[in-house]
Parts: structure tokens; C-alpha cells; sequence
């Protein structure tokens, strides 16, 4: 699967939570999430622009993201499975050289507006961002949801070139 996804500072929640509500996007509930990233034994995650990390929030997931495929955005191949014990997954990833490389703790407030997936991310350490992801198949041409995804921006009052391209892992290790 491909994940389309842009992300921007959000200055304001209330206003982003009400145009959300206006827009007719409906919430699908919160958490608090945390992500463990690591870097594998055999070549540089950082380096390679990919990343691997095991989420505990209300289930936990092991998720391995590709490299970016472009320069507007941060769309990447995802791949996504469900763990029953993340502190056993973790311990097999270390098992097999994988090290712990840092972790991201965020309150998660989700989003479901069409096929759009929004969320506000209050994370710790590093502010608060709205992001905007849709998911297509990985034989699709992804620009389309791309498009369709800058266009919500703009009817959400946001700005395109207030867009960053870092994850909250990159935003994390450049502080």
C-alpha cells in the first residue's frame, strides 16, 4: 500500500477541530500513542530514508515505511501488521541486532472525512500538527490522492507551502 501523507504545524486546534466539523469530517476517537523506531543491523534506516517502528496506543502495530517518493509530500509504501505483545516483537527486533534509535510520544485525535484520514497530533517535545493521509494501491498512480489531499488543505483555510516533509522521528533527532 501507498501512504499519501502531508503534514503542517498547527497553530490552532479549535479552529482546525471546528473547519474539520464543518468540512463534515467526524471524529473516530483518541489516544495516546507511542512509537519506538529502529535501525537495522544491516544498513542505515536514516540513511536510506526508511524507517521501522513498533506503536503501542489502544492496539500495537509493527510498521516498516519506504523510502519518499517525492519531494512535495510524504508518501511512501507502508506496511502495516498487528502484534498482540510489542515488548516480545521489541525483543526479537533486538534480538536480531535491530537498535532502539529514539521514541515518539503523541495524544492522537482521528479523523475520518471521506477516504481521508486527519489527524491532530499533540507530540510531546515538539508541538502540535494536523496530518492528512489517504491510501492507495501500490499499482495506482498516488498523484491523484495527492492533489485531492491539497485541495482539503485549502479548504481547510491551511497553506500548501507550510507543508513539512519530516517525520516526527526526523523533527525528534534534529532537535
Amino acid at each position: 500500500m501507498i501512504e499519501v501523507e502531508i503534514k503542517l504545524p498547527l497553530k490552532d486546534q479549535e479552529v482546525a477541530r471546528s473547519k474539520l466539523k464543518e468540512l463534515g469530517a467526524y471524529s473516530i476517537g483518541a489516544e495516546k500513542q507511542m512509537d519506538v523506531y529502529y535501525n537495522a543491523p544491516h544498513r542505515n534506516l536514516a540513511e536510506t530514508d526508511e524507517a521501522l517502528r513498533i506503536r503501542c496506543g489502544k492496539d500495537a502495530s509493527l510498521t516498516y515505511k519506504g523510502p519518499k517518493l517525492d519531494k512535495m509530500s510524504k508518501t511512501r509504501k507502508e506496511i502495516v501488521v498487528s502484534i498482540a505483545d510489542a515488548d516480545q516483537t521489541s525483543a526479537i527486533l533486538e534480538a536480531l541486532g535491530f537498535d532502539e534509535v529514539a521514541r515518539v510520544t503523541k495524544h492522537r485525535e482521528a479523523y475520518r472525512l471521506d477516504d481521508f484520514m486527519i489527524t491532530i497530533d499533540d507530540v510531546f517535545g515538539l508541538g502540535t500538527f494536523m496530518e492528512i493521509e489517504a491510501s492507495v494501491p501500490e499499482e495506482c498512480d498516488y498523484r491523484s490522492a495527492q492533489d485531492r489531499i491539497f485541495e482539503l488543505v485549502d479548504r481547510l483555510g491551511l497553506k500548501k507551502e507550510d507543508t513539512i516533509r519530516e517525520s516526527y522521528l526526523e523533527l525528534i533527532l534534529d532537535r
